[in-house]
């Protein structure tokens, strides 16, 4: 991304240029400090990203308030650490806004993305370069077929050669969070575990890391690590009573046993001006 940047240290007349060129879309992405959190009248800010949560109301309503003017909506992202919970918190509670908790994006979230960048790269691959590759691209599909062969370079384009599994609860590498579904509302979770065990023997409590009750406590939801997630699915039986899935998104958790850390979830939220 074409981008600039905007803190105290720039002299004014440097600051006026770079918020003439944000202003006029010359570049798209303003790297900035509390000094663009007010006072500045830039229009049609799509999205604000929030690197950690603000230390006081007031401060989290200036920032998020550079999206969504003028009758507009736009998103307001907030990385934050497990430490730094209870002040988003605050801020939910003083300015009467609703987080929604996002997890890290999934293996599939992350291919998919790149997927489509790389299918806009070769939008601007010139047709002269593209004759010097001609052979090569028959001999590939001769060898592997049209939709392999192109599905392989397309990855290769976008780097995602290797795709690491992380859990969507605390973003751990090698962990893949599952959800356990419960056609009624549970209140310990040693029943739930005690049908894992029916089904899945008693190792799974070697394997099953970090369960929480589900808002509602309609089931639990917990990691696994990636290497056993075959063979959990293939031993797993569903039944009237219970459902096994692999979460594609960080479900919404009973707001006592939420489970944090690191720079691995964050807040988000729309806005309205």
């Amino acid at each position: 991304q074409d981008c600039q940047s905007l803190h105290g240290d720039i002299p004014q007349k440097q600051r006026e240029i770079t918020l003439k060129g944000f202003r006029n879309g010359t570049f798209k992405v303003l790297v900035a400090t509390n000094v663009a959190a007010r006072g500045l009248d830039i229009p049609e800010v799509d999205l604000v990203v929030q690197c950690s949560p603000p230390k006081d109301v007031e401060s989290y309503i200036h920032r998020s308030g550079r999206t969504g003017r003028a009758g507009r909506t736009g998103i307001c992202i907030c990385f934050y650490q497990r430490k730094e919970e209870y002040q988003l918190r605050q801020v939910e509670q003083k300015a009467g806004i609703t987080f929604k908790r996002v997890g890290v994006p999934t293996a599939t979230d992350i291919i998919k993305a790149s997927s489509k960048d790389a299918m806009r790269c070769l939008d601007s691959v010139p047709q002269t370069a593209i004759e010097y590759f001609k052979e090569s691209a028959q001999f590939l599909i001769q060898e592997k077929g049209p939709v392999h062969a192109l599905a392989a370079a397309l990855a290769h384009i976008s780097g995602a050669t290797s795709i690491e599994q992380r859990s969507l609860l605390n973003s751990d590498a090698g962990f893949v969070t599952m959800i356990l579904h419960c056609a009624e509302e549970i209140n310990n979770m040693s029943y739930a575990w005690r049908r894992l065990r029916e089904l899945l023997g008693d190792g799974v409590d070697r394997k099953v890391n970090r369960m929480c009750f589900l808002r509602g406590k309609m089931g639990v939801c917990f990691d696994v690590p990636a290497a056993d997630q075959k063979e959990i699915e293939a031993k797993w039986e569903d039944s009237r009573q219970w459902r096994l899935r692999v979460a594609t998104e960080l479900p919404e958790l009973v707001e006592s046993q939420r489970v944090g850390g690191g720079d691995g979830r964050s807040f988000s939220g729309s806005r309205r001006g």
